[in-house]
């Protein structure tokens, strides 16, 4: 057997007839410390004048309630005023072709993450800031719609919010590309209506290559690591975009 080391210190373990398994990336944890702070607030849209960020506001509220919902109401009623509402919702909307070449004018993709997007209604979301050293830091804490084992986070939740706080922290340092693979070390379970803390760097560039690292803190508790690997996709994202608004 042989080992190719990685970014983080990590080796591939290889065998005559391929890789059996990348060993556990090495994860830097100072610069990750949950206590840290202070830093300046990014990708932050609060100008709402169509009110869609509001209209979302109201649907997480549902999504929230109905999660493993009991009531002491007969439904019915609601629902039929939540499909009016659908309905009508519905009828003025424009078509998803439409609204994917309004999405895409611009390079503005925050709104609709499904972490921090304030107008997806599947984003908790996520608040980050910057620290000095260009450390993406967010704090957040989720509810029963986002839970796998009894009070605890689904680990493909937990993923998903390494995949975003990784790709936000490799876009602020001018250094960007799509995830090639996401290697996550589940520590101790991360746990629902609880603050959580996340926390993302850049930790080395080589030509398309580039590796980020993240962890999630409850407390003083690691929950959870994650080194990602992501690749410039060179013009394939501008060749969508443009497909996609019609430029």
């Amino acid at each position: 057997m042989s080992s190719d080391e990685t970014a983080g210190g990590a080796a591939t373990i290889r065998s005559a007839s391929g890789p059996i398994r990348r060993a556990r990336p090495g994860v830097d944890l100072g610069p990750l410390d949950p206590g840290r702070g202070g830093g300046g607030p990014v990708d932050r849209i609060d100008d709402d004048e169509a009110g869609v960020f509001a209209l979302v506001e109201q649907v997480r509220r549902i999504r929230s309630l109905t999660t493993g919902g009991v009531f002491d109401t007969e439904l019915g009623p609601l629902v039929d005023r939540l499909r009016d509402v659908a309905d009508d919702l519905e009828a003025a909307s424009a078509s998803v072709d439409e609204r994917q070449a309004h999405m895409w004018s611009s390079a503005d993709y925050v709104a609709n993450c499904p972490v921090m997007g304030r107008s997806n209604v599947l984003a908790p979301p996520v608040e980050f800031e910057m620290l000095p050293d260009g450390t993406i830091r967010g704090e957040i804490t989720l509810g029963l719609e986002y839970q796998g084992p009894p009070a605890c986070v689904h680990g493909g939740i937990v993923a998903l919010l390494f995949d975003v706080v990784l790709g936000r922290a490799n876009f602020h340092t001018g250094h960007s590309g799509m995830t090639v693979y996401l290697d996550v070390d589940y520590r101790s379970p991360t746990p629902i209506l609880e603050p959580l803390v996340i926390t993302g760097r850049q930790v080395r560039v080589d030509g398309r290559k580039i590796w980020a690292q993240g962890a999630i803190h409850a407390g003083e508790r690691l929950c959870a690591t994650a080194e990602g690997l992501f690749v410039s996709p060179g013009s394939l994202l501008l060749d969508n975009r443009a497909r996609l608004t019609g430029a």
